[in-house]
């Protein structure tokens, strides 16, 4: 039995893996320059935690997230804010030595074609040797891990983009929990990482609660689902406000929530 392990930027430390091979400076880096004109430099500090040399193979794709569906890694090039060919990393593979940190440098060539906006791409670290677990009843898992880091470039001025509600689900998931699963878009053209919440109030219009912000990025034209999760209600109707917040802008939706 075989399985892959895609680690994305909502892996918030690297090392809770059991990987051998840890990334020590985050899954997302961000860069902001004033033009097109200006090159980009960056690296990814990769350490080998483990007890013997491993192997890591490096490569780079896009991240896609269309509304409603689940998040893809097309082959670069695939949509108009694509790094593409631009984003070049120092290797291809390497053997890190044990207890080794190594630097995996990248550059990002300037293109003046770029308009002022958000950019972006996934360069994959992925170690190529599997992690062998055993799982219960004695069954082996041989685990292959990835981990994907994104390179992200804001070009110009940032400005926060406009965003729309396309879909609002309720879910209940078992007699005492419930999912409220929001999808947003982003139509502008700029990134943007939003912290959605939901306000509960009762029919007299007094607060019930405030739930903690679920984070996600959100690239121009793309979509995220925010997934909000309803416990602890009494069984009943509830008037509710979505925000969602892009530290710039706020973007509220009335609801109305009923528990059974």
């Amino acid at each position: 039995m075989k399985w892959i392990a895609l680690l994305s930027m909502m892996l918030l430390m690297p090392r809770y893996t059991r990987a051998s091979v840890v990334i020590l400076n985050g899954l997302t880096h961000n860069h902001s320059i004033p033009t097109s004109a200006t090159k980009v430099q960056g690296a990814i500090k990769v350490k080998n935690d483990g007890r013997k040399d491993s192997r890591i193979l490096v490569y780079r794709q896009d991240l896609v997230s269309q509304c409603d569906q689940q998040a893809a890694y097309p082959e670069i090039g695939s949509h108009g804010r694509s790094l593409g060919a631009g984003l070049k990393t120092s290797v291809d593979e390497r053997v890190i030595a044990i207890h080794e940190e190594y630097d995996v440098r990248y550059t990002i060539e300037a293109d003046p074609n770029r308009q002022p906006g958000t950019y972006w791409e996934v360069i994959m670290v992925e170690v190529a040797d599997p992690v062998r677990e055993e799982a219960h009843n004695g069954i082996h898992v041989n685990s292959k891990v990835r981990y994907a880091i994104q390179v992200i470039v804001d070009i110009g001025p940032v400005e926060g983009p406009p965003l729309s509600y396309e879909k609002v689900i309720y879910e209940k998931l078992s007699a005492e929990q419930s999912v409220l699963k929001v999808v947003l878009k982003n139509n502008g053209a700029y990134g943007a990482r939003t912290n959605v919440i939901l306000e509960v109030y009762d029919s007299n219009g007094n607060k019930l609660k405030t739930t903690q912000p679920n984070t996600r990025m959100l690239y121009p034209g793309n979509c995220s689902t925010f997934e909000i999760p309803i416990t602890d209600m009494p069984k009943g109707k509830y008037d509710c406000v979505i925000i969602a917040d892009t530290k710039k802008d706020l973007f509220g939706s009335n609801i109305s929530l009923q528990i059974e």
